[in-house]
């Protein structure tokens, strides 16, 4: 998959299928969009999105906290057939382009599109004034068919990245996880800290705090780390570990039988199911008694989930 800027494109990409939205999270709703994009007309398969959601600019105080980075976006493009992926710099030029303009002026020019899909709820131009309807319009004037994809839904809930976001900070990663259509996941650094899970028989990876990524609600999780490739459950708390004065709030994961030194490593963790809230204890001997309790919870959980073959069934 080529991923390049608009800005950069110096030869028009032809005979151009393409799904345009901002995607985050590639839920199933925009995986909805991307199939009927990749399975429709023929041609380039392209994916047109913004470098930053666009509210991160109008709104500039109250940034928007992502559920994907681009990495992960771009890998789950790549891994579906997008043969081009194109980031459009989200400025105050952009923001106050006129609809017709930012398709007939800005677009076309850049692409030779001969389909565009879109979510129901696609909105471009100044103020959002574009929308759906009007990009008909300037699919019929222009020669390009324009295909609006309906909403996907989970039970009466509409799939949206505002739903999944808001089911993330509630602490229900398994809802959030239902429309996702895979385990919600973020991979960070792991970094020395103070060696208190060890001291107590549970070492733990110390994550930086991804900058810009939506965080779980504070408590314990069931995770699954991965280590060279290899799948480990674990047990994940986010949060401040109220049981130590002044603890920074942090993601510490604890890996299931498995005691490596792995300072300094990328470490991808997936989120299956928050076990329990975060709870100060009144001493080391009771905070450490509960661990043990959420290590029994875990194995059990992972023992009873297990399909006929060994496998994990989520």
């Amino acid at each position: 998959m080529k991923v390049l800027k608009m800005r950069n494109i110096k030869k028009r990409i032809p005979d151009a299928s393409v799904a345009f939205g901002f995607f985050d999270g590639v839920h199933l709703g925009h995986q909805e969009i991307l199939r009927h994009m990749l399975n429709g007309a023929p041609g380039t398969k392209v994916v047109l999105t913004f470098d930053k959601h666009p509210r991160d600019v109008i709104f500039s105080v109250h940034k928007v906290r992502y559920i994907t980075t681009k990495k992960q976006k771009e890998e789950i493009f790549a891994t579906m057939g997008v043969e081009y992926l194109l980031y459009i710099d989200f400025d105050t030029e952009i923001m106050n382009m006129e609809p017709r303009h930012f398709v007939t002026e800005y677009l076309l020019k850049k692409i030779d599109i001969k389909k565009m899909t879109v979510g129901f709820n696609n909105r471009f131009g100044k103020k959002g004034m574009g929308d759906t309807a009007l990009l008909r319009q300037f699919g019929t004037e222009k020669g390009f068919d324009v295909e609006v994809i309906a909403p996907v839904k989970l039970g009466e809930q509409v799939i949206s990245s505002t739903a999944i976001r808001q089911a993330i900070e509630k602490g229900d990663i398994e809802l959030a996880n239902q429309m996702l259509g895979r385990e919600f996941s973020l991979c960070s650094k792991v970094i020395d800290g103070k060696h208190l899970g060890r001291k107590l028989g549970f070492p733990t990876a110390n994550m930086q705090m991804p900058q810009k990524l939506i965080m779980p609600q504070n408590g314990v999780y069931l995770t699954k780390a991965y280590i060279d490739g290899e799948e480990h459950f674990a047990l994940t708390n986010v949060g401040i570990n109220p049981t130590f004065v002044n603890h920074p709030y942090r993601i510490e994961t604890h890996i299931l039988n498995f005691d490596q030194d792995i300072y300094g490593n990328l470490l991808p963790i997936c989120f299956l199911k928050k076990i329990r809230d975060e709870k100060n204890f009144e001493n080391l001997d009771e905070l450490q008694k509960q661990l043990y309790n959420d290590t029994d919870y875990a194995k059990k959980y992972i023992e009873n989930t297990k399909s006929s073959d060994g496998s994990v069934i989520r």
